[in-house]
């Protein structure tokens, strides 16, 4: 089960191949810390299918351990991502990865179904009977008010993922603890600027 499909994929990426990040959205009104769930489990599920009909988001990786990466992602519906890695600004929409390189595009056909997970942080599929979730009670993400879950799943780490939610009921951040070549790492998934417009993505 791919809980965190951001490390696949930029993995993928980089194999096949900085920009200013852009501007944070206008300063909304603070949001109220969210209730405890009557049943956690519904709430995480319900956070990760809101967030699958979002039309436009951001989001940034950090992975730490036997390699250190750092990247950023734009989306806009139905299918464009915008990835930016150290190794510069790759454009995907629909089937087509367009892949920039010493000046040149060139048109990558991309896998049926690889970009689609970065649409839901849990399996489309998933249902409550599939999780456990423990409510870790209020956190804060970047200043922001949260609160943070630990969810498990019988094919997923042992420790699980955690899992934060914002006073919309929509996750803010992700984190995976786990191993790689008998090496621990750590990646986060930091979400934000939900359905702004100011986000755009254009053919390069």
């Amino acid at each position: 089960m791919r809980l965190l499909p951001a490390a696949a994929l930029l993995s993928l990426l980089l194999s096949a191949c900085e920009r200013t990040p852009a501007p944070p959205a206008a300063t909304a009104a603070p949001v109220p810390v969210p209730a405890a769930a009557a049943d956690p489990v519904q709430a995480v599920l319900a956070a990760s299918q809101r967030f699958g009909q979002l039309q436009s988001f951001h989001a940034t990786l950090q992975m730490q351990g036997p390699r250190t990466l750092k990247a950023a992602m734009d989306f806009v519906a139905p299918d464009r991502y915008r990835l930016e890695t150290d190794e510069g600004v790759q454009t995907i929409i629909g089937g087509t990865f367009f892949l920039q390189r010493a000046g040149e595009v060139r048109q990558v056909p991309v896998p049926p179904g690889l970009l689609a997970q970065w649409r839901s942080p849990l399996p489309a599929d998933a249902t409550p009977a599939d999780l456990q979730v423990e409510d870790l009670g209020p956190a804060q993400v970047a200043g922001q008010a949260a609160r943070q879950y630990r969810v498990r799943h019988a094919t997923a780490a042992p420790d699980g993922l955690l899992y934060w939610i914002d006073g919309q009921g929509l996750p803010v951040r992700i984190e995976r603890q786990g191993q790689t070549n008998g090496q621990p790492f750590r990646a986060t998934v930091d979400y934000s600027r939900f359905n702004d417009p100011g986000v755009r993505i254009d053919v390069p």
